[in-house]
């Protein structure tokens, strides 16, 4: 259970308290009547962040829910990234524009939480005995805040380690790295002229995965600043700088989301012959490479452990009681099984349900792709997740560290976390 916090330093402008306190959340009181159509049906929006193909299946579902009764409309709007979609719920937030439902960024969800945004979506739940005990608990996990359910797991994702099954079996390799000292082998057996054996963005989702693989957490026990100045975030800063100094590890150029891209690409080019991304792009990586795509799960060094990723479907508050009502309808139609495993299929996602890997079409897509089931097997090693309001800033401060430290001479990996061991906990006084 997370405590509240005061955002006494603030966030950044678009996540200020200032924004967040004082107002509605949506474009009614409680108790006033819903916006209905020509039809009297009722009508909400719903705000998501996926483009290309995954935007695509956002709206044949939702349009799939809207035929499956008629008493409902939803209207998918896409907001953009996960980053362009906060900084919109922000501005909506203090406009008392808010959608009813939202799909927003797990590392999000601590900032609307805290100040009262986010419907307790437990009373449903209570009322009708839905089903908690399906949804697998690493992923659940981050639904939770301060003792109440305020959104259910749908875009899911933990860090995984793709690698170009054409390459490896030219060096004779078979199987993925697991550890660390295997990384580095395997890394230094693929690279040659004009391919890199490993690429990784300098990003903190996945150092902070390495780190929980070398035994930290994000946060110490206390929540009073971060929980891998034990040695564990010296250990995975010096692993890339030695693979960089050897020459075996590429850092894509760009940043946040363009650098995620850049090694994307560089892996579907076969100038990176392994590479730390997302498990949502599954999908995307297979289809777009000319060579048989590999799964395997993030190298360790003590311990096996993923900062869960992704968004969950959260519903926000100061709407009409029919409005919220509709809300959930929609929540439990997206997050059932059947939608889960078409979403997980289409996309790359986690299948959010245990029940999903019972039926017979999570069968027949695991026996067609088996990375699916690598990708799966993996979900029983997500941490349980920290999203306090300062969690915004720690990425931040963190992903700061990590590029000055790779990037500039004569900054070690011990000045680097002890600068973010500082400057998190700094937030909490």
């Amino acid at each position: 259970m997370m405590k509240k916090r005061n955002l006494l330093l603030g966030l950044s402008a678009v996540m200020s308290l200032a924004m967040l306190t004082g107002c509605s959340s949506g474009t009614k009181e409680s108790g006033e009547s819903a916006a209905e159509n020509g039809d009297g049906k009722i009508e909400i929006e719903f705000w998501h962040c996926m483009g290309a193909s995954n935007g695509e299946l956002i709206q044949e579902l939702t349009d799939a829910f809207n035929a499956s009764q008629d008493k409902i409309v939803v209207k998918a709007v896409h907001q953009g990234s996960y980053t362009e979609a906060s900084t919109k719920m922000q501005a909506a937030l203090s406009a008392q524009e808010a959608p009813v439902i939202a799909q927003m960024e797990i590392g999000s969800l601590g900032v609307f939480a805290d100040s009262g945004q986010l419907v307790d979506l437990q009373k449903y739940v209570d009322a009708e005995e839905f089903d908690l005990d399906d949804f697998m608990p690493g992923l659940l996990d981050a639904s939770y805040y301060d003792g109440k359910l305020i959104a259910l797991p749908h875009s899911r994702s933990l860090p995984v380690l793709y690698y170009n099954k054409d390459l490896f079996a030219q060096a004779g390799i078979e199987n993925p790295p697991e550890t660390w000292d295997e990384l580095k082998e395997t890394a230094a057996a693929l690279t040659s002229d004009g391919v890199y054996g490993y690429s990784c963005p300098l990003d903190q989702w996945y150092y902070t995965s390495l780190v929980m693989n070398a035994g930290g957490k994000i946060y110490n026990e206390d929540e009073t600043t971060i929980g891998f100045n034990d040695g564990s975030g010296v250990a995975a800063l010096n692993l890339w700088k030695d693979m960089i100094a050897a020459g075996t590890m590429n850092v894509p150029s760009g940043q946040d989301y363009n650098s995620s891209e850049a090694c994307r690409n560089n892996f579907a080019a076969g100038t990176a012959a392994m590479i730390m991304q997302s498990s949502a792009q599954l999908k995307g990586l297979e289809e777009t490479c000319d060579f048989e795509v590999g799964v395997g799960a993030i190298p360790m060094l003590t311990d096996r452990a993923y900062p869960a990723g992704g968004s969950n479907l959260m519903m926000f508050s100061g709407h009409s009681e029919e409005e919220e009502a509709a809300g959930w309808e929609f929540i439990k139609f997206m997050t059932n099984t059947e939608n889960a495993i078409t979403w997980a299929n289409g996309t790359g996602y986690l299948p959010v349900r245990q029940s999903c890997t019972e039926q017979d079409t999570y069968k027949e897509m695991v026996e067609a792709d088996p990375n699916l089931q690598i990708i799966t097997d993996n979900v029983q090693y997500c941490a349980e997740a920290t999203f306090i309001p300062e969690y915004a800033e720690t990425k931040d401060i963190i992903a700061n560290e990590i590029q000055k430290c790779i990037l500039e001479d004569g900054y070690t990996p011990e000045q680097a976390v002890q600068s973010m061991a500082d400057r998190v906990a700094e937030l909490f006084q």
